[in-house]
């Protein structure tokens, strides 16, 4: 004789069985349909920005000046292109730059300082100057220009000028006789993003 409990436990778990394979399956295809594989062999292009890549930090000693009223001119620029010896085009930036300059000096001469940007003088803000101490409590002059902008698809350059004046009323001044002063230029860029 069969008994029916047994059976019926039997078939039961028969059921249960035979259902949570069918729910297995059923996940496993639903979710199959939801991956996806994708490959590129598309080369990436990128942009790329320069400014003389071979500049970020300079320095100028500036000697042999002595008290006068005449101006001492040293100048440089800064360009989102380069030439060649030539003129045609070695390298350009292929995006928008933003760059900033900041000049730090020694304060060992009474030197009077002016920034010409493009035959302009800047004024006291778009060239903040201020002293500062480093860790051995040594005193600079650190003047910091404004950032400006260059596009990308434009060749610019901008001029700079460092004009240094000596006040005369310093002649009569023995202890500055054989003291040099030391200007370091730091440049530093970024690509604008938008």
């Amino acid at each position: 004789m069969i008994d029916k409990k047994k059976l019926k436990k039997s078939l039961l778990v028969l059921l249960l069985i035979s259902i949570i394979i069918v729910a297995i399956i059923l996940i496993r295809n639903t979710l199959a349909r939801y991956e996806t594989t994708a490959t590129s062999d598309k080369d990436v292009d990128v942009a790329f920005w320069m400014l003389h890549d071979d500049f970020k930090t300079g320095k100028l000693l500036i000697k042999d000046i002595y008290p006068s009223n005449n101006t001492y001119e040293y100048s440089f620029s800064v360009s989102n292109f380069q030439k060649e010896d030539d003129g045609t085009i070695k390298k350009r930036a292929e995006t928008d730059l933003e760059y900033g300059l900041t000049l730090t000096m020694t304060t060992n001469l009474p030197l009077e300082y002016q920034i010409e940007k493009n035959g302009e003088i800047l004024d006291s803000e778009a060239a903040k100057q201020e002293i500062i101490t480093d860790d051995d409590g040594t005193y600079y002059k650190k003047i910091s220009i404004a950032e400006s902008q260059m596009n990308q698809g434009v060749d610019s350059t901008d001029k700079y000028v460092i004009k240094v004046r000596f006040p005369k009323e310093n002649d009569t001044n023995a202890e500055y006789s054989d003291l040099i002063e030391y200007i370091k230029l730091d440049l530093s860029a970024k690509q604008i993003i938008d």
